[in-house]
């Protein structure tokens, strides 16, 4: 019965750190590896991208974000993205929902193309401490020129630095 009312109250705790990291004023940094083999599109082979981002939350739970990323691309073609987005993370649990818009800059040795995408994503916050992190996500890009060639579905892993 103890062992019970202990896990509980170490869950409860947790979520009291956790809704702390989501207060208003509260400044993030995350860097994430995506594609990680694990998006698709239809000119894409094997890939490896690193992303690096950084918001704010304006009000509770709901922050603002500006991003970066890079990637490579086997059979297609590399890209360099620069972009901005909110998220709404649910306070009691880590789970959040995002919506970005991004500049994307397609190129290889053949081709080049700029294209703006839309970004749904949703992911958890899993803090390791206080401020520590590690953020699974499922995000789609949505391109607004050529859907069915530059859209794609992916999975990345970030890792969080709240303070």
């Amino acid at each position: 019965m103890w062992k019970k009312i202990a896990v509980v109250c170490v869950l409860l705790m947790a979520c009291v750190q956790v809704k702390a990291q989501f207060e208003e004023g509260t400044f993030f940094v995350n860097t994430s590896l995506t594609g990680l083999n694990l998006s698709h599109s239809k000119y894409e082979g094997t890939n490896f991208g690193l992303k690096v981002e950084g918001g704010a939350f304006v009000v509770d739970n709901l922050s603002v974000l500006v991003n970066f990323k890079g990637e490579y691309v086997e059979h297609g073609m590399d890209e360099t993205t620069l972009g901005v987005g909110t998220r709404y993370y649910l306070s009691s649990c880590g789970v959040y929902g995002g919506l970005g818009f991004a500049y994307k800059h397609l190129s290889n040795s053949v081709n080049r193309k700029n294209i703006v995408c839309m970004t749904p994503e949703l992911g958890y916050a899993f803090f390791l401490n206080g401020t520590v992190t590690i953020e699974p996500a499922v995000y789609y890009d949505l391109s607004f020129m050529n859907c069915s060639e530059y859209s794609k579905l992916g999975f990345k892993i970030g890792f969080g630095f709240y303070f």
